[in-house]
């Protein structure tokens, strides 16, 4: 009798690991799967992919520092003593 309320002890206690596991396989939930785009639709999307490329090509390139202590740091510590080698 013992060993029967331990095993049940441990299927209860694994229940709620396992019910996330089986949501990821509900059936039936596919995003966008046959849908066929009208010529509207893909001469939108054409013309947000190239609106996104130039505002991209907008940004400057990071040519300096982002360090904010660049300024505040004075020279770089010196090396401490050089170790002892035996």
């Amino acid at each position: 009798m013992r060993m029967f309320r331990v095993a049940v002890l441990a299927g209860l206690m694994t229940v709620p690991a396992v019910g996330p596991v089986f949501a990821q396989f509900t059936p039936g939930f596919r995003l966008n799967e046959g849908k066929q785009l009208t010529d509207d639709e893909i001469a939108r999307n054409k013309a947000n992919e190239e609106a996104a490329k130039a505002a991209r090509s907008k940004i400057p390139d990071a040519k300096t520092s982002s360090d904010p202590w660049a300024t505040v740091r004075s020279e770089p510590a010196a090396k401490s003593a050089k170790s002892k080698t035996k």
